[in-house]
């Protein structure tokens, strides 16, 4: 039990609530798809930076003549950078008043702990598609931005799978590995639906009706993800603001099956986990002089591309900008 000051009652972490927040569903949220999360046991240390020395061809080649040492080659050089896992958290309360005149089937605790979660989440889900989609995160080759006729909506001269291809192009020759993971939003892909290049594809397969599967197939990437979510942009008290979270920006990744020392990834989300590694808490405690309970759910993490160039730029990916008008 610890002792808050200033609510001037005891804050304690709710093992119930926190079931509930973790059990919360994403929706479509689809950021954890991109940077999966990796549980680290401090707040700030150094994460491995992928790098590519075992791919270089030794000069002295590797033949060994009877009686000789092999030849040597020097270890595999490792970079770091550094993370720090901030924490996120917001609260609510749940007053005496609403828990006194409550209906079934709301539950005052559960919808509380649900809406500052999902709260939560959406303020990460925010930072991770600005982190994913800005330009200046990866070299110039591995970014495009499309504008009037080679936008994808125009279907006479646009050609979104020379687009695709080259972007997996692009990474394979900086990583060496396929991209198996895109993010198409969903007004990107309610336009491909019906662009004419797709459908020339499909036409003869056995099922002419297009879903992501097909898609995936004819873009030669096995994960295909439609995120639709959107989000309210208009500061409190002014009038509704909707726009669709992904916007109109396609990205590419490879996406490895684990998180892993040596392994390359497009990126991680760097989680400070609370007590035995639980990546998310909920706390509540009373607030007698409001005569209400407060709920909070905080998360720490930090975002991170991993895979870098020279220059820190990210080579698991690449980001087709505007892809439609």
């Amino acid at each position: 039990m610890v002792w808050d000051a200033a609510g001037g009652g005891g804050v304690h972490v709710d093992v119930a609530l926190t079931n509930i927040s973790i059990a919360w569903p994403n929706y479509e949220f689809v950021g954890n798809q991109l940077l999966p999360q990796v549980i680290v046991q401090k707040q700030s240390n150094l994460s491995y930076v992928f790098n590519r020395e075992a791919w270089a061809v030794d000069p002295g080649g590797d033949l060994r003549a009877p009686g000789t040492v092999a030849n040597e080659v020097p270890g595999m050089r490792v970079s770091t950078q550094p993370y720090f896992a901030k924490e996120h958290a917001l609260q609510t309360p749940v007053t005496d008043e609403e828990r006194e005149n409550v209906d079934s089937p709301f539950a005052p605790d559960r919808d509380g702990t649900e809406l500052v979660t999902s709260k939560v989440l959406l303020q990460r889900e925010i930072a991770i598609q600005t982190l994913v989609t800005t330009a200046a995160n990866y070299p110039a080759a591995y970014t495009t931005t499309l504008a009037g006729t080679t936008q994808w909506n125009d279907y006479v001269n646009s050609d979104p799978i020379l687009n695709i291809k080259v972007g997996v192009r692009q990474v394979h020759s900086g990583l060496f590995t396929r991209v198996n993971t895109a993010i198409v939003p969903w007004l990107v892909m309610s336009t491909l639906e019906d662009h004419p290049d797709i459908i020339e594809r499909i036409k003869y397969s056995e099922r002419g009706i297009l879903t992501e599967e097909i898609i995936a197939a004819v873009f030669g990437i096995p994960n295909i993800i439609i995120p639709g979510v959107g989000y309210d942009s208009a500061n409190p008290g002014q009038s509704n603001s909707l726009g669709y979270l992904w916007g109109k920006d396609v990205v590419l990744a490879w996406v490895p099956p684990r998180a892993g020392l040596k392994i390359p990834a497009f990126g991680y989300e760097f989680v400070w986990g609370y007590g035995g590694g639980t990546p998310q808490v909920v706390d509540r405690w009373r607030e007698e002089p409001r005569k209400s309970d407060l709920i909070r759910v905080a998360r720490r993490y930090d975002l991170k591309l991993t895979a870098l160039d020279a220059n820190g730029k990210s080579i698991a990916g690449y980001v087709i900008k505007a892809a439609i008008a």
